[in-house]
């Protein structure tokens, strides 16, 4: 990765940290592993009639202050994190299924395949509340984000 790209990349995680759209507050139970309690913030919908859990295609955030130290982009059900990935800054992707916050271990390449098209959902689902929020600069960076994740599977 270019220096360039990366000062672009680190940009858009401040941005995409200090540029939310209205959503309701709510929580994913366990935190991948390693995260620090206190640290995540969830963009995605609540599950109905839980006002306070997570569930569906988001994006979940553990920041350090203002900037974005990784992300997970996929699926969580009832609060949990069902499928996805995570993507560290500079270190790559863990992508798969998840029990209790850990990436669950699979030789079955169609899982990963079917983790980074479940990123790649959340990403683009990102880019249109940010879009419609009216935050275009975060709206491009989760676009761009659903492209990298797609172009994982090429």
């Amino acid at each position: 990765m270019t220096a360039v790209f990366r000062v672009l990349a680190l940009t858009g995680l401040v941005m995409t940290a200090a540029f939310q759209p209205a959503l309701a507050a709510c929580n994913v139970t366990t935190l991948p592993e390693g995260w620090t309690a206190g640290s995540a913030r969830w963009d995605g919908p609540c599950a109905a009639g839980q006002p306070n859990q997570a569930d569906g295609l988001g994006v979940l955030k553990e920041q350090q202050g203002a900037a974005v130290k990784r992300m997970f982009l996929g699926r969580v059900a009832k609060g949990e994190l069902a499928l996805g990935v995570v993507d560290i800054p500079d270190q790559g992707f863990m992508a798969g299924r998840f029990a209790q916050g850990k990436l669950v271990a699979s030789d079955d390449r169609q899982v990963t395949v079917q983790a980074f098209k479940e990123a790649a959902k959340a990403a683009s689902a990102a880019a249109d509340r940010f879009e419609q929020a009216g935050n275009a600069a975060s709206a491009k960076f989760y676009r761009a984000k659903a492209k990298t994740l797609r172009e994982q599977m090429d």
